[in-house]
């Protein structure tokens, strides 16, 4: 009876572990420096290429809307690198550098960060580097790419960015 019930909870133990497994990767699908242009473009963005040293391809895209009363931006940059460790550091880097603006208090709000997604929320000093003042932060890796994302906080800026994300299936 004892071998029954240990045999019992390590296959459970086992079924457990290959179902967080499936759920808690992190191999979210890379999108192509092309799909993100033509799916920006769609949504109103001004794309543009651009340059950066360690990524093989680079876009930057720019979404603005002042008729609504609120003053909504969204900035998306794309980075496409030559390896997936590459794109990794990137992103890595990325949160860590708003984990030294909040250490600094340049930054007050709200972090998370799984292995694919991080966000932030809150306000940025005048001199934390960042444009928006209080900003909707989110950075993605898929792959070899890596997206960070700034949107003012308002609902509209929020909706526009996270409309984009759940277009290339990063969204929640």
């Amino acid at each position: 009876m004892k071998t029954i019930k240990k045999l019992t909870a390590l296959l459970l133990v086992g079924a457990m572990a290959l179902s967080l497994a499936a759920c808690g990767g992190s191999s979210k699908k890379a999108i192509t420096g092309k799909e993100f242009k033509k799916t920006l473009e769609k949504a109103d963005f001004i794309v543009n290429k651009s340059k950066d040293k360690d990524a093989d391809e680079c876009y930057e895209a720019m979404y603005r809307d002042i008729s609504s009363g609120k003053n909504t931006s969204v900035l998306i940059s794309y980075y496409k690198f030559e390896s997936k460790s590459m794109a990794k550091q990137c992103f890595n880097d990325t949160y860590t550098d708003l984990e030294e603006l909040e250490e600094d208090e340049l930054f007050d709000g709200e972090m998370s960060k799984n292995s694919w997604k991080f966000t932030a929320e809150g306000e940025f000093d005048e001199d934390s580097g960042v444009n928006f003042e209080e900003a909707y932060v989110v950075g993605i890796v898929a792959e070899d790419t890596v997206l960070i994302c700034f949107s003012t906080t308002d609902k509209a800026g929020k909706k526009v960015l996270n409309k984009v994300l759940d277009s290339f299936g990063y969204g929640e």
